[in-house]
């Protein structure tokens, strides 16, 4: 709506283009109001960016094909996050068979964006404000942390992040005691025998009675204190 000034006998007052007057109290107040509410999400976000010894891993549920778009938008907001992805090849199509695809960065757990933040209830109203974000899993009221070892695992798992592996693999020694977390072993306990590769280790399980080597993956075991 375009404004312009009109004289009249008395005073000089808003008009519209049609020349009806505007009410200039009722336009300002619609106007605080909306700057208003960008500040208090922007207050909101601001909260959700804090950091220090309280902040914790906890997952975001977004809506479909709407991570890419969150990941963005909690970058924008200072939010520390993490998007799990993989590396796939787009589909051929089929007039250009002989063109070399180019790998592409995809979702690697579709429906979920994991953010450090510190649990508060301006922290979850936040992050709410982001278009695509759904909740948080298990609720704004008893919101489930994930450990920050976890995340590495993960990290190492699904991305072979380099830092995290480095990360677990400094962590862990000839001769400690781990409890292997997934595979046909899972709940089973063992010890380290050698540290393979950057992705691999060896262990040894006693499994029925009988002290068994078994190779690894890194992020299929967890280090017991």
């Amino acid at each position: 709506m375009m404004h312009s000034k009109r004289p009249n006998d008395v005073e000089r007052a808003w008009v519209d283009r049609k020349g009806e007057p505007i009410n200039v109290d009722r336009a300002w107040q619609k106007s605080d109001a909306r700057i208003a509410l960008t500040r208090r999400e922007q207050a909101m976000l601001a909260a959700a960016g804090m950091d220090g010894p309280e902040a914790q891993w906890y997952v975001l549920r977004v809506e479909e094909r709407a991570d890419i778009a969150v990941d963005k938008l909690l970058e924008c907001a200072n939010v520390e996050r993490w998007m799990a992805t993989k590396s796939v090849l787009p589909p051929r199509r089929s007039d250009r068979k002989k063109q070399r695809s180019t790998p592409v960065l995809m979702p690697a757990l579709p429906g979920y964006v994991f953010v450090r933040v510190v649990s508060c209830a301006l922290t979850w109203a936040g992050l709410k404000t982001v278009k695509g974000v759904v909740d948080v899993l298990g609720g704004a009221d008893n919101p489930k942390p994930v450990k920050a070892g976890e995340i590495l695992k993960l990290q190492a798992f699904i991305e072979k992040n380099p830092r995290a592996i480095e990360v677990l693999t400094n962590a862990l020694k000839v001769g400690d005691k781990v409890s292997i977390d997934s595979g046909p072993f899972t709940a089973f306990e063992a010890i380290v025998l050698m540290l393979g590769d950057a992705e691999r280790i060896k262990v040894e399980a006693t499994l029925f009675g009988r002290a068994t080597p078994l190779e690894l993956d890194l992020a299929q075991v967890t280090k017991l204190d």
